[in-house]
């Protein structure tokens, strides 16, 4: 039997075509692409050099079939299954776009999650919570996504990229957990020859598939098929999971090292009907000394494909811990699994807090679920219901400053974090959310710390870094920010708001060029905002260029039309030398809010200057500037640098 054709999820930063060139250096079988930014509405159309690039990338890597090989994922924005219809329509048009690409790029697989019904969620402790009738809002969702999919494809004739739904974790309302979702969907749609699936072996372990033997693991590609059709399955997704079995939790891990179990992966790699369908790695890409973890997770791979065990001790030992505390259908390891494994070893100490009952784990998970969908009120009511029976339990004051934390009580928030972390000085959460409340509260040094300890429990968290960037951003010490900043990136490259932060921290280092290439880097990561762009503005000033200082304070007029944008249209006008239009941006300022005093200060600015160049014959300039000066100075009297320049020029 020939080995199956690997693949990865590659980064396609600096073009399209830079994803194949890395899978055909790291001489892959496959590969998965995002074909623009996942986390944006709308994207620029490709480009004829781009496409170019592209095919001529492909060219090197000698395959024969390439539209089997590559697979592009939809963006997370889309939801086909919303119950509103303008948000079905934007997703439609987003998913519309991601085919066009496929069919530009020749590209055969599009995997797209199938969306979330936003009712009901299924409660955790409903019976056979697989393999059951969907309720009334769930086929509510398959019918409304059924429906987008028939519309694109009435509208996309003759196009060959297949859409393939992929198994998800359950999470929330997220459909697609039940095998039996998918295949519904495609018994509703009128072309079903044009959907296929992709499975995630992480999903359906999550999910509640056990595939921990030989045996199990057959039965559920088994029921797959029944169900299905594995000749459908058109991509896998090859990834071990940090979540135990059932715990509904999308957290992949490298392979051996999480809960999926070698007979998951043996299963899937020696079954028969896939062994030509793309085997893509969606795991961490930090990557161990000179090899990258793409090579380390398929050599693991191909060892439990040939028989061979690789799952780690410390992976067995970390599942274990999550099966004894009969939980294991419920809710998995929190956060890295290094982090789940200690904390829950800690407590087994007798002197540690008791671990949850079942009964009080499903409310636990309840309750989350709850809050996450906005019933903060019932969320709140679980998490003190289990509190009264077990006033120990950390994971229950942690909910409870979750609940505090969403509703914007940040002072409610704090003590109920601070608890957790007393009760577990190793929960990451209980120190990160203790952070986040500290640092809404301003008392960013105690944030600091709290953040300090939390990255001690998980070292990994870019989340963290990122924030105790920004505390020290506001404490004023732009260098330990940067080095903060510059962490959250090494963790998450893709992160626009630690981007963000490192531009804001080089600009105040004195390093304008570098934060204009963090602000540039930040843009393509993430919608524009007001914010941004007034950075990139004064870093181009402090840079010195002028001109593209001037386009994109025009561009940020654009994006928001109140009198801050254009107080920053007018000052970079002026540093441009733009006096008239530094004027008329200024005045635009004050006609939307005449109040607005650094605005009045910038026609003041304009009239003395042109009064002075006149040699102070130009009378109308010299009106103007003492009526700016003197409406700025009713506006905010404590102004003594307006004060000086009215009292030095006799205005």
């Amino acid at each position: 039997m020939s080995a199956p054709r690997y693949g990865s999820h590659l980064s396609v930063a600096g073009g399209l075509h830079n994803a194949i060139d890395e899978a055909g250096r790291l001489g892959l079988g496959s590969v998965q692409i995002f074909t623009k930014n996942q986390r944006q509405w709308s994207a620029p159309p490709l480009a004829q050099e781009s496409i170019n690039a592209w095919r001529a990338a492909i060219a090197k890597t000698g395959w024969t079939d390439p539209a089997k090989r590559i697979v592009s994922h939809s963006s997370y924005l889309a939801n086909l299954a919303s119950p509103d219809a303008a948000n079905r329509r934007r997703s439609r048009a987003l998913q519309r776009d991601e085919l066009e690409r496929c069919e530009a790029l020749g590209i055969g697989w599009c995997v797209m999650h199938p969306g979330a019904h936003l009712g009901a969620p299924r409660r955790p402790e409903d019976p056979n919570i697989l393999r059951a009738r969907p309720n009334d809002d769930e086929q509510g969702g398959l019918k409304r996504i059924a429906h987008e999919l028939d519309v694109l494809h009435r509208d996309l004739p003759g196009y060959r990229a297949m859409i393939c739904l992929e198994t998800t974790t359950g999470s929330g309302t997220n459909l697609g957990f039940d095998f039996s979702h998918l295949a519904m969907i495609r018994e509703l749609v009128k072309q079903p020859e044009r959907l296929g699936f992709c499975l995630d072996s992480c999903h359906i372990v999550a999910a509640g598939y056990g595939m921990s033997s030989k045996s199990k693991a057959r039965a559920v590609l088994d029921e797959f098929d029944s169900i299905c059709g594995l000749g459908n399955l058109r991509v896998v997704h090859v990834n071990d999971s940090v979540g135990a079995l059932g715990s509904r939790r999308d957290r992949h891990a490298h392979i051996g090292e999480g809960c999926c179990g070698n007979a998951c992966f043996h299963a899937i790699l020696t079954r028969r009907e896939l062994q030509e369908v793309p085997m893509i790695l969606e795991t961490p890409k930090d990557a161990p000394g000179d090899r990258a973890w793409d090579l380390v997770n398929i050599d693991a791979l191909e060892r439990i494909r040939r028989g061979f065990s690789t799952r780690s001790l410390a992976a067995r030992i970390a599942c274990a811990v999550v099966a004894a505390s009969a939980i294991a259908n419920l809710i998995g390891c929190r956060g890295s699994s290094s982090v789940g494994s200690s904390s829950a070893l800690s407590r087994a100490n007798t002197s540690a807090p008791k671990q949850p009952s079942p009964a009080e784990q499903t409310k636990l998970v309840t309750a989350d679920e709850l809050c996450k969908v906005g019933d903060h009120e019932g969320s709140l009511a679980l998490f003190q219901e289990v509190l009264a029976r077990n006033p120990l339990l950390p994971e229950a004051f942690v909910g409870i400053g979750d609940v505090r934390f969403a509703q914007g009580r940040y002072k409610d928030a704090e003590p109920n974090y601070r608890r957790a972390a007393q009760l577990d000085p190793a929960d990451f959460h209980a120190q990160y959310g203790l952070g986040r409340s500290l640092q809404m509260l301003g008392r960013l040094n105690e944030a600091v710390g709290a953040y300090q300890r939390a990255l001690v429990a998980d070292p990994k968290s870019a989340e963290a870094s990122l924030n105790m960037a920004t505390a020290y951003l506001s404490l004023g010490n732009a260098r330990v920010a940067a080095q903060f900043a510059e962490r959250a990136l090494a963790i998450d490259p893709k992160s626009g708001a630690a981007h963000v932060n490192l531009g804001v921290a080089y600009e105040r280092l004195g390093r304008p060029a570098e934060a204009i290439a963090q602000y540039q880097v930040a843009a393509e990561l993430m919608p524009p905002t007001a914010q941004l762009l007034i950075n990139m503005v004064n870093a181009f000033v402090a840079d010195g260029r002028f001109p593209e200082a001037v386009n994109t304070a025009v561009a940020l007029t654009k994006l928001s039309s109140v009198p801050e944008t254009y107080e920053r249209l007018g000052w970079a006008e002026f540093r441009a030398g733009n006096y008239d239009a530094s004027s008329a941006a200024y005045r635009q300022a004050v006609v939307l809010d005449p109040q607005y005093w650094p605005a009045w200060n910038g026609i003041g600015v304009n009239a003395l200057n042109r009064w002075l160049l006149s040699e102070k014959r130009d009378t109308v300039a010299g009106s103007e500037a003492r009526r700016a000066f003197r409406a700025s100075m009713s506006a905010n009297p404590t102004q003594p640098k307006v004060l000086k320049l009215y009292t030095t020029y006799g205005l």
